[in-house]
Order: structure tokens, then C-alpha cells, then sequence
């Protein structure tokens, strides 16, 4: 897994150990009139949110991720390059200004983090 923004680049060491989640959502809004008449209104565009879920992540791995979140993206701020551990390369912002990792009983880290592509 590899964050690139600007000319800095930050690569974890054990990508293929965290999964992600992927959902996909349509910009839509729905009304209903007091008649009972629903009606969608469809904005044409797609959001795809990607949850990168995170166990047994190494120190290493958890001081590089933070330092890129914290004084890269700077949380939701900038958008940034991720590339996943089968090469896909997708142009995106974190969702959450929240960085919310923790220990393990073995001392790992482990938590997630979610991001939009930006489309």
C-alpha cells in the first residue's frame, strides 16, 4: 500500500495484510408529496467510499500512516494517490478527520480508516 502526495511517497511495509471494504453510493435525493407521489431526483454522480481495515499493523507501519495523515493530507484536507497491494492507483480524501488506532494484546496496532475516491 502506497500514499503518494506532492513528492512525498510513504509505502507500508505489509500491504497485503490489510483488506478494505468497498461501498458505492448514487447522489440521490427522494421526496414524497403529501399526495403520496415519491420522486428521485438522481445527480449523476457516484461516490465510492473504500474502508482499509488494519491488524497486527507494525509500529513502523503506524508512525509512517499517522505522519502522512497528520502533516501530509492533513486529515480531510488534501486529496492524495493510494495504491492498493494489486496495483490499482485511485485518486483520493480521507472521510474523517480521525486518526483511531489502538493496541492489541499482542502490542500491534490495529484500527481502520475510510476514504472517498475522489471521481
Amino acid at each position: 500500500m502506497k500514499f503518494e502526495l506532492g513528492t512525498k511517497t510513504v509505502t507500508l511495509d505489509s500491504p497485503a495484510q490489510y483488506p478494505y471494504k468497498q461501498n458505492t453510493s448514487l447522489a440521490q435525493a427522494k421526496e414524497q408529496s403529501s399526495t403520496g407521489v415519491t420522486h428521485v431526483e438522481d445527480f449523476q454522480l457516484k461516490n465510492g467510499t473504500f474502508t482499509y481495515i488494519f491488524n497486527d499493523m507494525s509500529d513502523n507501519d503506524h508512525a509512517k500512516l499517522l505522519d502522512f495523515f497528520v502533516n501530509d493530507a492533513v486529515g480531510m484536507f488534501h486529496k492524495y494517490y493510494l495504491t492498493d497491494d494489486i496495483g490499482v492507483r485511485r485518486l483520493m480524501r480521507f472521510t474523517s478527520p480521525d486518526f483511531d488506532f489502538e493496541t492489541d494484546f499482542k502490542g500491534l496496532w490495529q484500527g481502520q480508516f475510510s476514504a472517498e475516491e475522489q471521481i
